[in-house]
């Protein structure tokens, strides 16, 4: 008997270990819901930034189709990955996706900020009322400040 539980015990712990990890599941938050269409963030994992840089994902959802040059059909769904930083009030995109109506890929374009020129690394100013801002003040709700309270 003792050595069916040795047994029993030995099976879990290398089925335990044997499971892949679990994927953080995305957590999309509304941010701005509008005729138009509806700007949300995903804030999993946004607790966990402590520095001044934020990355975050946005998902920007359309009622009406859009079109773009260089992207082939219509733009219904747009998700774009930004590094966002909050002592400089500064952003720059990191990867953009387009989507289809049925969330099929239509066009992907990644940008690469490898420097630590400030510059060039957070490329464009927030500015006041735009959606950016409002991804970046969303962002804040999500984030503790230095002290543990929210900002």
């Amino acid at each position: 008997m003792k050595r069916k539980i040795q047994i029993l015990l030995i099976v879990g712990l290398i089925a335990n270990f044997a499971t892949p990890a679990q994927e953080s599941k995305e957590n999309w938050v509304a941010v701005d819901i509008e005729n138009q269409g509806s700007l949300f963030i995903n804030v999993s994992g946004l607790s966990n930034f402590t520095g001044d840089d934020i990355y975050v994902w946005s998902l920007t959802e359309t009622k009406e189709p859009i079109t773009i040059d260089g992207v082939d059909g219509n733009i219904y769904k747009t998700k774009m990955y930004y590094l966002i930083n909050k002592n400089l009030r500064r952003y720059s995109i990191l990867q953009v996706m387009y989507f289809d109506e049925n969330d099929n890929i239509l066009k992907s374009y990644s940008y690469d900020h490898n420097t630590d020129n400030p510059d060039f690394k957070y490329s464009t100013p927030i500015m006041k009322d735009s959606d950016i801002e409002k991804i970046f003040l969303k962002c804040l709700e999500f984030i503790p400040s230095v002290n543990g309270n929210q900002n």
